[in-house]
């Protein structure tokens, strides 16, 4: 019987694969729902992981598209097909919860064991965001009984008249979370992170968690703010601009 790998043994055999030292050293390229962004993203080096939104259009098909969108050029299948075969990491974004199931008996299929996993949904409510259309309780189980050996990724549904991560939107996560084995990254869009960091230390110096900082930002303050309070050795940085090129943070830790 193999012996099941912790947390940490987990994250850094998925940094080994990718080539980088720390979570902050991984490149993403944020919604790769076409097949243009997709080739786009598979030729450049410089991106190590690949996010993508996973949706149901209305043939019951699995496809990559963040709503509103209804339609794309290009079936969850193949969207991961073409990742795996370029040996990146995959990232799972589930917009419905009615393709979760499909989705991860492909995932462990055709790509456990050989290319980094995420998945994600929200599963909480966050801040200005509406309550969550997952189950958490369901979501939680199909990771553990599909596919256990990828990061986890569980988030708050956010809107954009919030105001921070409170306390008790944390606290919940933690509670949610708390019979939950295998790699956590808590995914914080970064203007939210600024208003709510002692709350967030709060719920990182009581558990193993790596976060993901996500989001389009348009303020180089910010970004030195993230440099100065952030710990790349512990945090995915997922950013982009404004017109969504991929920004870096350059760490003062």
């Amino acid at each position: 019987m193999a012996t099941r790998l912790t947390a940490s043994e987990i994250l850094q055999q998925q940094l080994d694969h990718l080539g980088v030292t720390r979570p902050g050293d991984v490149g993403w390229a944020h919604g790769a729902n076409n097949q243009a962004r997709l080739k786009t993203a598979l030729a450049d080096p410089a991106v190590h992981y690949l996010e993508g939104d996973i949706s149901l259009d209305d043939r019951g098909y699995a496809i990559m598209a963040h709503p509103p969108a209804t339609t794309s050029d290009l079936r969850f299948t193949d969207w991961l097909g073409a990742i795996v075969a370029a040996g990146k990491g995959a990232k799972l974004d589930f917009k419905s919860p009615a393709v979760v199931e499909r989705c991860l008996d492909e995932a462990n299929r055709q790509a456990a064991g050989r290319i980094p996993l995420m998945i994600n949904a929200d599963l909480v409510m966050g801040p200005g965001g509406q309550p969550p259309i997952f189950d958490p309780g369901r979501f939680l189980a199909l990771h553990k009984s599909m596919l256990p050996q990828c990061i986890l990724s569980p988030g708050w549904r956010v809107g954009d008249n919030g105001i921070s991560y409170s306390r008790e939107m944390l606290g919940e996560m933690r509670d949610l979370l708390s019979t939950t084995r295998g790699p956590i990254t808590l995914p914080f869009h970064a203007w939210y992170l600024f208003s709510s960091w002692p709350d967030v230390k709060w719920l990182l110096g009581r558990s193993s968690y790596t976060m993901t900082i996500w989001g389009r930002i348009d303020a180089p303050e910010l970004l030195a703010w993230l440099g100065k309070r952030t710990d790349p050795n512990r945090c995915f940085y997922d950013m982009q601009d404004a017109d969504g090129i991929q920004l870096s943070v350059t760490s003062e830790q």
